[in-house]
């Protein structure tokens, strides 16, 4: 092997396992560049963005920006939460994926960022039933993501987890 297979494959692995660098501002947002094999992108919370969408059945989200997209997951759970705050100890990711209707213990909305990096777990302030979660949930996840910095700060604050 030559040297620039090896540079090529250190740099393949650095790139492959997210490269993050934070820094924190005065007003206490997480700036963080992640790096992937095919591009990068600058998750600042004080940038709003341009534009989101979901789909309710899938419990997905995702929000452009400017200098790119973040994508997500959305869940109803029966734990609550405190508004726009990471939960690294909590994983969702194995209850319903559709409709709670049925069950209404889960009418707690929890959203996190899959992609371009994966976050904690947050929480979104509760709603009045599970029908009300199943029903906009993800919209929620969206829409927050999109409008509210709190609300990116604690999903890009806890990327990487």
């Amino acid at each position: 092997m030559n040297i620039r297979t090896n540079i090529n494959k250190v740099m393949f692995s650095i790139i492959i396992g997210v490269v993050l660098y934070s820094t924190t501002t005065p007003t206490n947002a997480t700036t963080m560049c992640v790096t992937d094999d095919n591009n990068s992108i600058i998750l600042d919370p004080r940038i709003a963005g341009t534009t989101y969408d979901k789909n309710e059945t899938n419990k997905t989200w995702w929000v452009d920006f400017d200098y790119g997209r973040i994508s997500g997951d959305a869940r109803c759970t029966e734990v609550s939460g405190n508004n726009s705050t990471a939960y690294p100890q909590y994983n969702f990711e194995n209850y319903p994926i559709g409709t709670t209707e049925a069950d209404e213990r889960y009418k707690y909305c929890w959203c996190r960022m899959t992609s371009p990096v994966r976050s904690a777990w947050v929480y979104y302030p509760a709603n009045s039933s599970a029908a009300a979660c199943a029903t906009y949930c993800a919209n929620r996840c969206g829409d927050y993501s999109q409008t509210k910095s709190s609300f990116r700060g604690a999903l890009f604050g806890s990327a990487g987890v």
